[in-house]
């Protein structure tokens, strides 16, 4: 099927030199590159990528959050045991 509709697509200068070197080291046009890049474009397998990465995201979070609470309860423990060492040398005759 031949192409004959158009698409405008208004881009930034930068983005027009990037398509255009990009285009022309794939022996393409610029037209044929931009078609290319949108039909194979498919945002639903980007987005399960990043929900697998978020995930894994959160479940490294949860961990080291449960592993510093405990440490913060150990720690908090120990404080309590040496103040009352020292509270009951200051109590001592």
């Amino acid at each position: 099927m031949a192409a004959t509709a158009r698409l405008v697509v208004p881009i930034s200068p930068d983005d027009k030199r990037l398509l255009e070197k990009k285009a022309r080291e794939s022996a393409m046009s610029m037209a044929e590159y931009a078609r290319r890049a949108v039909l194979d474009y498919d945002p639903g397998a980007d987005r399960e990528a990043q929900e697998t990465e978020l995930r894994a995201l959160i479940e490294a979070h949860e961990a080291a959050f449960a592993r510093m609470t405990q440490q913060l309860d150990r720690t908090d423990a120990a404080v309590d045991r040496m103040l009352a060492h020292f509270a009951a040398k200051v109590e001592a005759p």
